[in-house]
């Protein structure tokens, strides 16, 4: 699965349980919507964790680096000098 897709969800969740638990914290006690909240916060740490483990990893296969440039390489071009 797409490494982006994956953060993107996480981030989107922990969104939209936080929104659920603030209209929900309207409605009821906190007592009974704790568990949006905790939803929440795990949906938080859950992005954390993908977000780090990625990045020790480095790029997940089958992805090419950004930074990655031709297979060939080409000669520098002589540089122009001034003239006095």
């Amino acid at each position: 699965m797409n490494p982006k897709l994956i953060k993107t969800l996480l981030i989107a969740g922990a969104i939209g349980f936080f929104i659920m638990w603030l209209l929900e914290l309207q409605r009821t006690d906190i007592k009974d919507s704790y568990w949006l909240i905790l939803l929440c916060i795990t949906c938080l740490l859950s992005f954390q964790y993908y977000r780090i483990k990625i990045g020790e990893t480095g790029i997940p296969t089958g992805e090419k680096p950004k930074d990655a440039g031709p297979t060939g390489t080409k000669k520098a071009s002589p540089t122009k000098r001034k003239r006095k």
